[in-house]
């Protein structure tokens, strides 16, 4: 298949790598937020954006059948917290996702009954300050304290918690189509081949990382790139969520090619 040089944006994760393999037109990438931005700005055709900048799109145009979603722990979209979980009384956000700050506020106050201060940063850190964290510094974070018997850090899975309460995959992000790009078809069939030969080859593209075992558990255990009804369903249920709790609004239904 021939296009004309779309201009694409991806996350610079793991977790996206089987969703590129195999593309040769350039990818431009950037954490969710800052792509977000980016591509309302009209820098890109398509771009693999946070689920919630979809959902509040005031033209939401995506590609149907692909996702970086979880049906379970998804590892790398983590609350790190010290002491107890219903002690924590301020959280630190992440600048990097809108949705895992949106995921966060359900799950602490939908499924937990904890309702902390939310911060950007903090000038001082204490027992009672927890810490969103997201993919990559999520996973490096995760492994630099497991060996560590005195380091009193937990982590709350997003991921497992969302999946063991509603009994639906979480969706964190999907490919979005610029509404004024006209071979949407054409593109998201080339982004399903390229889901298609990724997910082929996740042996390949962990065995280039510093630890190949666990890029392999977590590329094929963690992460499901599908979208189906399942997915689709959370998607609904997590936008339910956002206008109950006046995170946000949504427009319109998305539309899939």
């Amino acid at each position: 298949m021939s296009l004309e040089e779309p201009r694409i944006g991806c996350v610079p994760y793991l977790n996206a790598r089987p969703l590129v393999e195999g593309i040769t037109y350039p990818i431009c990438q950037m954490v969710p937020a800052k792509l977000g931005e980016a591509f309302e700005a009209g820098e890109f055709n398509v771009a693999l954006l946070s689920s919630i900048d979809v959902i509040t799109s005031s033209h939401p145009y995506a590609v149907d059948g692909v996702s970086i979603s979880s049906r379970g722990d998804v590892y790398s979209v983590v609350l790190a917290y010290e002491g107890n979980m219903e002690a924590i009384n301020k959280v630190v956000l992440d600048p990097a996702s809108h949705t895992s700050n949106a995921l966060l506020r359900i799950v602490l106050e939908e499924f937990h009954g904890i309702l902390p201060e939310y911060v950007h940063s903090a000038d001082s850190e204490s027992k009672k300050t927890a810490r969103l964290m997201i993919g990559d510094p999520a996973i490096l974070y995760r492994k630099e304290t497991s060996g560590l018997a005195d380091s009193g850090i937990r982590f709350l899975d997003l991921g497992g918690e969302w999946f063991r309460h509603t009994g639906f995959p979480f969706v964190f992000a999907l490919w979005s189509l610029k509404s004024d790009y006209t071979n949407k078809k054409e593109l998201s069939e080339m982004l399903r081949s390229a889901k298609k030969l990724g997910v082929s080859s996740r042996v390949d593209i962990a065995s280039v990382e510093p630890d190949p075992d666990f890029a392999l558990h977590y590329l094929t255990e963690s992460i499901r790139y599908d979208l189906g009804d399942d997915e689709k369903a959370g998607l609904a249920l997590f936008r339910e969520f956002l206008e109950k709790k006046e995170i946000t609004k949504f427009h319109k239904e998305i539309i899939y090619y």
